[in-house]
């Protein structure tokens, strides 16, 4: 007689099996989508206003710029130049940062192993919102506040300015790699490299874009803001005195919620 086939014994998992499994699953399905599908950001400054206000909460589009580059007019997510790549590493901005690069141990980017604490750290730069201006090749140059591409007037009508001097070139502010390049509102000019942009935020007087840490590399964009789903805050700026008393922690303008501002589509 054949004997009958026996069913290989399925063994049951334990909770802790389980319990793991899940964890692991969700926190590589957050890994993947917070890194390769969207975003969500607050606005932090003036940079932008008033396409974008201190306090406009973001969902921001990753996958735009999988398959195309940006064009010149286009707003851009990317990472800050001027913060570290890895903590505890010193930058212009941060010489003596209080942790060193030692304490922390790689392990996917972008976590990190912190040594002295025993615990995970996630380490990225800040991201940023500008303006694209300049595309490779193109010739960029500020004169009197005014953009210039390729020696012709460049405007788009996002283009805001609150401050009522014109700072000539020989008050400098703007340096690349100790190299003297003018100023906030006569810079120049500069050609765009291959691979890289001239990017500007729409609030001109207050930004800190290009015309002081240099263009952007192609590989540092990582999308495209697309609507604002929630938004609470004071007044836009108008004057560069509202955002001087604004830095100085003294402006008491009322927090409100912009009801008018939820899920608008940012161009």
């Amino acid at each position: 007689m054949f004997k009958k086939k026996e069913k290989p014994i399925k063994r049951k998992k334990s909770t802790f099996q389980e319990y793991s499994e899940a964890i692991l699953f969700a926190f590589v399905v957050a890994f993947l989508i917070k890194n390769y599908i969207f975003q969500n950001f607050k606005i932090p400054s003036s940079s932008m206003e008033q396409t974008m206000l201190i306090g406009d909460f973001l969902y921001g589009d990753r996958l735009k710029f999988f398959f195309t580059d940006p064009e010149q007019g286009d707003i851009v997510i990317f990472q800050y130049p001027a913060d570290p790549e890895e903590p505890g590493m010193a930058t212009v901005e941060v010489p003596h940062p209080s942790r060193s690069r030692d304490e922390f141990a790689l392990l996917i980017k972008p976590i990190y192993w912190d040594k002295t604490n025993f615990k995970l750290k996630w380490h990225t730069k800040k991201n940023v919102v500008k303006r694209v201006i300049g595309m490779p090749g193109d010739k960029v140059e500020l004169k009197n506040k005014k953009v210039y591409i390729n020696d012709e007037l460049f405007e788009i009508p996002t283009e805001q300015y609150i401050d009522r001097r014109n700072l000539s070139r020989a008050e400098g502010g703007c340096t690349w790699n100790d190299v003297p390049m003018g100023s906030r509102d006569n810079f120049g000019p500069v050609t765009v490299p291959e691979g890289e942009y001239f990017v500007l935020g729409d609030n001109r007087d207050v930004s800190k874009d290009s015309r002081y840490w240099g263009f952007l590399p192609r590989k540092d964009i990582t999308g495209t803001p697309s609507f604002i789903f929630f938004s609470q805050g004071k007044p836009p700026i108008t004057r560069y005195r509202d955002y001087y008393l604004e830095q100085q922690g003294i402006r008491n303008a009322k927090t409100t919620i912009r009801w008018k501002r939820m899920f608008k589509f940012i161009k």
